[in-house]
């Protein structure tokens, strides 16, 4: 869908104006808006039913005695409310398709931030729930009751058809009740807040114990996480329970004003009929009129925890959406094939911003291969991070054939890239599909080189169901080693141009060990560039070159020979103590 340059359009109620990144989802709400306003005019218009029966049955049926006009009003009121019934159905329709334009148009790119650790700001979300919740309110009730408040006017209108007393006392309730509305609103604003980071801090445990069930039972840890647990649960109700608690006290007090004005209109209503002002037949058509005209706003009222959460939930989903980056295609660049080139790289902490890793620069060529060592904590990962794009440079830049990193698609880049990380995720698929990057139809070709040349063919041949071998998720019923070795053969499908490996002979043995080495000689041949990074020099010796990191900083670079030897053997012990 091709959007052009378009207004902005705002979101009701405070919702702030969409970025550009937002626009197609915001033009997806707007398309159906539409048609939705159009059903809320014609069923308002229905909703005068009521009150113009009543008011036609007080003055013209019983006066006139006419039990055949009686039967011929009920037959019309009938067809109109089967009507309305039917309109009702539509609009709950209507909002749940809106609900799916949005998705369908913002889903995509809010997973992709969430795949890239984007977060919504602060603790208080992350991309994929506020999505949730917009997508959510959009589909619920609270949506449909904001279609309702622009025909207001219809019913004071009517009010002040009846008498113009009647419609001032109308409009005064209307006026209440909007102020009730914003001090709710100004109200809520915290306590949804707390509650919103509550859920996350949650949602987080919950997660950590699903990841890390293994360590916390094998480790006797079970009674002291379900604590940890029931303290971020317990946070969670207390936030909860404030925002409920202050939406409560407002919905109830505007549940007992509507009610008031319904009950004040009939006695004014009463008082002028005694006055002969107005006919008997209006007294009970005007208190549906003026309870129709309110209560848009205490539906309103009634959803305004789901409205603020959904307002805020829009305000952190923008400024993630807001990064032009995010999203955007970009030209294709063809597949690297010379160089890769890092000039003073800097790489900060995604949250925190604190520098991790600094004055890293080195150069290499095609069918080169570099061996980064240097003690814990020095950077070494983080450096893999930056070179295979997760971590973007802070200072300084990556490049490939000269193009950095940012120039490239990420879905692009990964194609050219092979990334073994310390800790393998492994998904919930074959084994074959767990080589070819989740691929929907993996090629067997493919897939059977990339095994052969990380020496797994013959482990993965052993296994039940051989490549077709389903594993469950993150790989649970395989040990380190087998892992890490689907691990390797995974960073090796497709000869990607540059292979970095993180600790890869971590949890292998002798043969293991072999295999990676044989791996790393033919991604030589085939003009790649591997790098493989490791505590121990021992572990680089297919390594033409070799970075030295201590400290967070690059301490040496160059060939193998110089490095490992004379005076550059001074910096490696340096580093590695």
């Amino acid at each position: 869908m091709t959007l052009g340059k378009r207004p902005h359009f705002r979101f009701a109620l405070g919702f702030q104006k969409p970025s550009d990144a937002a626009s197609r989802a915001v033009f997806a709400l707007r398309r159906g808006a539409g048609g939705l306003v159009a059903l809320s005019a014609v069923f308002n218009l229905f909703m005068l039913t009521g009150s113009l029966f009543m008011l036609q049955v007080y003055d013209r049926v019983l006066t006139s005695g006419s039990l055949p006009t009686l039967v011929a009003l009920l037959a019309l009121v009938t067809g109109i409310y089967a009507c309305l019934a039917m309109l009702e159905t539509i609009r709950l329709r209507a909002s749940t398709r809106m609900a799916d334009w949005f998705g369908d148009e913002i889903g995509p790119t809010v997973v992709r931030l969430t795949i890239g650790g984007v977060t919504g700001g602060g603790q208080s979300g992350n991309p994929m729930q506020d999505y949730d919740r917009l997508r959510g309110f959009i589909g619920s009730p609270a949506a449909i009751a904001l279609c309702d408040l622009p025909w207001l006017p219809l019913y004071l209108l009517v009010a002040f058809l009846f008498h113009v007393s009647l419609g001032f006392l109308a409009l005064a309730g209307v006026v209440v009740l909007f102020g009730i509305a914003a001090l709710s609103d100004h109200l809520a604003q915290a306590p949804v807040a707390l509650a919103n980071a509550a859920a996350a801090r949650r949602a987080r445990v919950v997660d950590t114990a699903a990841r890390a069930g293994e360590t916390i039972l094998g480790l006797g840890m079970r009674g002291a996480y379900l604590q940890r647990y029931g303290q971020a649960d317990a946070d969670l109700r207390l936030a909860g329970r404030d925002a409920s608690d202050r939406t409560a006290l407002f919905v109830g007090l505007s549940r007992g004003i509507r009610l008031f004005l319904q009950s004040a209109s009939l006695a004014l209503g009463a008082y002028l009929a005694l006055r002969h002002e107005i006919t008997a037949g209006m007294i009970i058509a005007v208190s549906i009129v003026t309870s129709r005209a309110l209560a848009p706003v205490e539906q309103a009222i009634g959803h305004w925890h789901q409205l603020v959460s959904a307002r805020q939930g829009w305000a952190r989903l923008s400024a993630a959406l807001a990064n032009p980056g995010n999203g955007q295609p970009r030209t294709q660049l063809p597949r690297p094939n010379a160089s890769l080139e890092v000039a003073d790289l800097a790489v900060a902490a995604p949250v925190s911003g604190k520098i991790l890793l600094s004055g890293v620069s080195f150069s290499l060529r095609a069918g080169s291969c570099l061996g980064i060592i240097g003690p814990s904590g020095a950077g070494k990962s983080t450096l893999a991070r930056a070179l295979v794009g997760v971590l973007p440079p802070a200072r300084g830049s990556i490049r490939l054939d000269g193009a950095e990193l940012s120039r490239w698609d990420p879905d692009d880049l990964g194609r050219h890239v092979g990334y073994l990380p310390q800790d393998i995720e492994l998904f919930d698929g074959t084994v074959a599909e767990n080589i070819a990057r989740l691929a929907v139809d993996p090629q067997s070709p493919a897939v059977l080189e990339a095994a052969r040349k990380a020496g797994a063919h013959a482990l993965i041949s052993g296994f039940p169901d051989g490549y077709d071998t389903l594993l469950g998720a993150g790989g649970i019923n395989l040990s380190a080693g087998q892992r890490q070795r689907i691990g390797l053969a995974r960073a090796l499908f497709g000869s990607p141009f540059l292979i970095v490996l993180d600790e890869p002979s971590s949890n292998v043995d002798v043969a293991g060990d072999e295999a990676l080495t044989g791996a790393v000689e033919a991604a030589k041949r085939a003009m790649s560039i591997p790098i493989v990074i490791a505590h121990r020099p021992s572990t680089i010796g297919a390594c033409d070159h070799v970075l030295v990191i201590a400290d967070g900083r690059q301490t040496a670079f160059g060939p193998r020979e110089r490095i490992l030897s004379g005076n550059g053997q001074r910096a490696v012990r340096v580093a590695a103590s």
